[in-house]
């Protein structure tokens, strides 16, 4: 069950709408009157988790600023916003990077909300305190895209409620945002169940667990390069059976509508098909353009002919893509390769897919493990036996048994490195993580300015602050270069 709930869009109403931190919401619901019930506080929470698929609407912008600034994928030249951050020109007034800024913290004032007026609630107690660990679980989710894609952001951690809340909010330091994501997810591991089972509201599959916190202080912990802290907190899911996590035996099971919130899934961006106004639009993006897909494929986003050449012979990842497609009359047309992971065969019209967005997946918690016990001991058999995993699926192998396909200790620290980081990209195409991965370990300039994308530069390793925010927030300064 998505956490999708009509309570939680009439809860819409309580909070900002499309606008900054320093807005006032228009409301016809006053927070003092709502927050009365364990239902209002359930409402209030689905309401955060619904900024999940906003992000950019149709979940467009996970893409956009997480593989176009990348060596992944290509664009439709339709669009100038698209265009500048492909292209590495991206200007403070650019739309895209503006509405992820709006989005990110209407997410992180719904969250301050719900921790800050959840607790004066009367309700059963494991309740609330569950609720408000998905509270503060979202919250550090928001601010973690903000400080990878922005740097140093206001940090707010308490609710907007009038205009002046906002405003007058100077930058705090990367290091300030980071100390407060892993505050926030530190809580939420403790107050988050391992798995949910029911179908009730406050019940339902797709929330976030105590999993999901460690994964994402995993991913938190391998960004600022704290390798101990990444790899200890990595093995805890690892050696967790209570969380239920497996690899699905073949790559393409990831991406079927059928097992979505499934045991690969750590933690997914929830979409929900059928006209409701939540649905994934990425099928229609990445299909060929006026393919028949829902209608009509649009063909904004597709491989870069440097990624898709470099998959191995026997790969099975790299039938995830397709050359080709039947069109109304029947006939097969032939066409440069197309992503073909969100696929859902009962979306007829844009956007009315019914696939989740895999934020976080299993095989990310076994890449992240060997990475991070790579860096601290080199390959070990641990971190060989965690990656070999991945390198077996992709080949369509048993995943426990020894392969010619493996990893071994002969390659060495620096080369097992290379080769996990090669594995990423082809296991994560088209899953937002290429462009983070390049900055974080801080190959985005030399990796594109070898493949021919000349304006990059050291600035782009954040986005510039958008220049409205910077015009409301007098007390916002500009990311150097911008």
């Amino acid at each position: 069950m998505k956490p999708k709930y009509p309570a939680a869009i009439l809860f819409l109403l309580l909070l900002c709408g499309a606008c900054s931190l320093d807005e006032v919401p228009p409301s016809s619901i006053s927070p003092a009157s709502f927050y009365k019930t364990a239902g209002d506080a359930v409402a209030a929470v689905n309401a955060i988790y619904d900024i999940t698929n906003e992000i950019g609407q149709e979940g467009r912008n996970l893409i956009i600023m997480g593989d176009i600034p990348s060596d992944d994928m290509n664009l439709l030249a339709n669009n100038n916003d698209r265009i500048q951050i492909w292209s590495f020109q991206t200007v403070p007034t650019n739309g895209i990077v503006a509405q992820s800024w709006q989005v990110l913290y209407q997410g992180v004032n719904r969250a301050n909300a719900a921790i800050e007026r959840i607790p004066a609630i009367n309700m059963n107690e494991n309740l609330k305190s569950r609720l408000v660990g998905e509270a503060k679980f979202l919250r550090a989710f928001y601010y973690f895209y903000l400080v990878r894609w922005y740097g140093g952001v206001p940090l707010v951690v308490t609710e907007t409620k009038t205009l002046n809340d906002g405003r007058g909010v100077a930058r705090a330091s990367a290091d300030e945002v980071y100390a407060q994501i892993i505050r926030d997810l530190e809580d939420a591991e403790g107050a988050l169940p391992d798995r949910y089972t029911g179908t009730e509201p406050e019940l339902g599959l797709g929330r976030a667990t105590a999993g999901a916190a460690k994964g994402v202080l995993t991913q938190v912990y391998l960004t600022r390069k704290e390798y101990p802290r990444a790899r200890d907190k990595a093995k805890e899911i690892i050696d967790n059976a209570g969380y239920g996590y497996a690899l699905w035996d073949t790559y393409a099971d990831v991406f079927k509508v059928g097992n979505e919130n499934g045991r690969e899934s750590v933690f997914e961006i929830q979409f929900v098909g059928g006209g409701v106004g939540q649905g994934n639009g990425l099928i229609t993006y990445m299909a060929p353009e006026n393919s028949p897909v829902t209608g009509r494929g649009f063909g904004s986003f597709f491989p870069t002919p440097d990624l898709y050449d470099s998959y191995r012979p026997g790969d099975k990842r790299k039938e995830l893509y397709i050359n080709s497609y039947v069109n109304k009359e029947g006939q097969t047309i032939q066409t440069f390769p197309h992503f073909n992971k969100y696929v859902d065969p009962a979306a007829a019209i844009f956007p009315q897919g019914n696939n989740n967005f895999p934020y976080l997946r299993y095989a990310d918690i076994l890449l992240m493990f060997a990475e991070a016990d790579n860096e601290v001991n080199g390959p070990t058999p641990q971190a060989l036996a965690a990656a070999n995993q991945i390198r077996r699926r992709a080949f369509g192998l048993p995943l426990n048994d020894p392969s010619a396909v493996d990893f071994t200790a002969s390659l060495g620290k620096d080369g097992f490195r290379q080769g996990i980081w090669e594995e990423r990209r082809w296991e994560f195409a088209a899953e937002g993580h290429r462009w983070f991965d390049l900055v974080r370990t801080d190959r985005l300039v030399p990796v594109l300015s070898a493949k021919g994308k000349t304006n990059v530069q050291e600035k782009h390793k954040v986005f510039p602050i958008p220049q409205r925010e910077i015009d409301l927030n007098p007390q916002l300064t500009q990311n150097d270069g911008y």
